[in-house]
């Protein structure tokens, strides 16, 4: 029986980052958690408990650099690697451009961009380091299109795209995969605050999905970039 491989998920206490979770669990993966509600969670981290894997949170803001690396230096002191690291943590604000300021636009960099630096720098040397390891970043759709109302958002997303396919090219010679995953609509709480319950969207779950595909690919394969929307919006 191979030996289990741990994921770092981030945003997991709801949404697609629970269901990503979720489904590693599932898969026989070990899973360790980051987020702001301490409360959510430990609810997720029952949940993943009940597929008989390793699973612990780690409450805080993926902007605190300081956080991250020590959060990350703990889990590999305790756990000797990192196999996998999800990077789903986001925000968006939608304004128009005349109506947006610039801490709308700092907050969403700093999540969007700056919290998938820290943790990627955090984990990158150890992937190289055992000459494999993947890296999938939860973009969107708006990584490749715009919109009235994402000049922020938007712009945030285009440069995690071009982040993403870089690092790809630097460190696939490595055995370490770098993926991005482009939902469309998700009917989650990110856009209205709640759920809308909307058969037509796409839900966490079929995120999670899209991330297992890339997972499950012989070693010889990377599924770069994987854009899924609703079938008939």
């Amino acid at each position: 029986m191979s030996e289990r491989k741990l994921a770092v998920v981030t945003g997991a206490s709801r949404g697609i980052g629970e269901a990503i979770a979720l489904r590693l669990a599932k898969e026989g993966n070990d899973v360790i958690i980051f987020g702001r509600d301490e409360d959510a969670l430990k609810k997720v981290k029952s949940d993943i408990n009940r597929f008989d894997v390793f699973c612990d949170y780690y409450v805080g803001d993926v902007t605190d650099v300081d956080f991250v690396n020590s959060s990350i230096n703990k889990i590999l002191a305790e756990q000797n690697k990192i196999d996998i690291l999800i990077n789903n943590a986001g925000i968006g604000i939608f304004k128009k451009f005349v109506d947006s300021t610039l801490e709308d636009f700092q907050k969403q960099m700093d999540v969007n961009i700056y919290g998938v630096y820290n943790f990627t720098k955090a984990v990158i040397n150890q992937m190289i380091e055992k000459r494999s390891g993947y890296i999938i970043n939860i973009s969107s759709l708006a990584g490749k299109n715009s919109f009235v109302t994402g000049t922020m958002y938007a712009t945030t997303k285009h440069a995690l795209m071009g982040f993403t396919r870089s690092l790809m090219l630097e460190v696939r010679e490595f055995g370490v995969k770098v993926a991005a995953v482009c939902p469309g609509s998700v009917d989650t709480e990110f856009f209205s605050g709640h759920k809308i319950n909307n058969p037509k969207l796409l839900h966490s779950d079929d995120i999670a999905e899209a991330v297992s595909v890339i997972l499950r690919l012989p070693e010889n394969a990377l599924i770069s970039e994987i854009d899924i929307r609703p079938a008939n919006p």
